[in-house]
């Protein structure tokens, strides 16, 4: 990922993204990858007059992204564009018993594709960070998730392919982080929410992506 000169920097997502933000500051980060790696990106490259701008909102699942997106990505028109969704596409299909089948990844696959495109055809030299979801067994109820998960990372992996776009494989990392540490030093009980240690991860995964040009 190459930076230039004003370049506008855009956190999409969940509760993960949103990590606490006001939404009543345009420049509020939150409290965690994206006010991590942001305030790390803006304080290594003062002269490039970049700005950093987080819209994840707690709960959100992709449909909520749609619905969403003009006013939150499109017309902030970003130069590149950090897109972290899926996991309660998963957690809230468990919680209502209704585990997520083909026909719904199917639909997600293509309404990704669809907010994705219509920001690539808004601004064509739009660079992409997609993110994939993760959840750590501090629950032996989440053991049961990993398939549906995988399956949602493989087309995330997919798009990320066919956009050219840089790819982030939380799931796999922390996996290997796991050889190490117990889940609960990344994340809270729920396995989904890091602990500020799991969010200094995931920010420094996406600062590993970035470099000036």
């Amino acid at each position: 990922m190459k930076l230039k000169s004003n370049d506008r920097i855009l956190f999409i997502g969940d509760s993960i993204t949103d990590c606490g933000r006001s939404y009543e500051d345009d420049k509020a980060l939150g409290s965690g990858y994206v006010f991590i790696a942001g305030n790390l990106l803006l304080g290594k490259f003062p002269d490039l007059h970049l700005s950093v701008q987080n819209r994840g909102i707690g709960g959100n699942k992709l449909i909520d992204l749609v619905n969403r997106w003009q006013t939150d990505c499109l017309d902030l028109n970003p130069d590149i564009l950090s897109v972290y969704i899926g996991i309660n596409d998963i957690w809230h299909h468990r919680t209502d018993g209704i585990p997520i089948d083909q026909s719904y990844l199917e639909n997600f696959e293509q309404q990704y594709r669809d907010l994705l495109t219509q920001a690539r055809q808004l601004n064509p030299e739009l660079q992409l960070i997609l993110i994939q979801p993760f959840v750590l067994p501090t629950l032996e109820e989440r053991l049961e998730w990993s398939i549906e998960l995988n399956q949602m990372n493989q087309i995330i992996a997919q798009i990320a392919k066919d956009f050219d776009a840089e790819l982030i494989q939380l799931s796999d990392h922390f996996n290997r982080l796991l050889k190490h540490s117990a889940p609960l030093d990344f994340t809270v009980e729920d396995g989904v929410h890091p602990t500020a240690l799991g969010h200094g991860v995931i920010a420094n995964q996406w600062l590993n992506l970035i470099e000036s040009n």
